[in-house]
């Protein structure tokens, strides 16, 4: 006999669900997920602004959702963290492209808040910066397979640029600088060398050539290094 009352004929109906999920629910859960997926991205902007107006309004709602979020990353510390590092491991490249591109955008927009914010966390992690330091030059080493310039070609490089540095003309504390870095693919014959002050040198870091001096270029336009 059918329920007169229309909270147990609701019950009932979530029961009957909940029954048919756990017989079936293993076989039509990729496929859920997917179209949950398309819905969500054919109408993001909506969602989420329904979510922001509700969040703003209902200081309530708000806080049950914080908990809610806190309690399921607690129960699910370890898992995401593995499910990061496998994705990491996996698209490592692209993902290192992208963060690349992002910065060096970003250093384009303002490279004078760009550069203070690196001096800065250096100064704030100092043993992690020197660590970066120390595993950037075994990865170099090893990539120049034992292979170098020598001591002539280096003295008549230098010759070449009167001794100055190839990025700014200075002459203090000039070094061997590569043009496209050995992490890069670059190799480590005269052909691939350029004299650089510490200072560009330490700020070219892992660009190339080309890259770097079209950040100079950048920064010339805007005034914030001399022509």
């Amino acid at each position: 006999m059918p329920y007169r009352d229309p909270e147990k004929r609701r019950a009932a109906g979530r029961e009957a669900v909940r029954r048919w999920r756990r017989r079936h629910g293993q076989q039509y859960a990729p496929r859920r997920r997917q179209l949950d997926h398309e819905r969500y991205a054919a109408n993001r902007e909506s969602v989420l602004s329904t979510k922001r107006q509700r969040y703003a309004s209902d200081p309530a709602f708000a806080e049950r959702l914080r908990l809610s979020n806190r309690e399921w990353y607690q129960r699910n510390r370890e898992s995401r963290r593995e499910r990061k590092r496998s994705y990491y491991a996996k698209n490592a490249d692209k993902l290192r492209a992208h963060e690349r591109e992002r910065n060096r955008r970003k250093y384009a927009e303002n490279p004078r808040a760009w550069l203070d914010y690196y001096k800065h966390w250096r100064l704030r992690n100092l043993e992690r910066a020197r660590n970066y330091g120390r595993v950037s030059k075994n990865k170099r080493r090893a990539a120049a397979a034992g292979a170098h310039f020598t001591f002539e070609e280096w003295e008549a490089r230098l010759v070449e640029h009167a001794g100055r540095c190839a990025y700014c003309g200075s002459m203090e504390r000039i070094e061997a600088d590569h043009r496209i870095p050995l992490d890069r693919g670059g190799s480590n014959e005269i052909g691939n060398i350029l004299p650089a002050c510490r200072h560009c040198n330490r700020r070219k870091h892992r660009r190339t050539e080309e890259e770097f001096r079209a950040i100079l270029q950048i920064e010339r336009r805007a005034g914030l290094v001399a022509s």
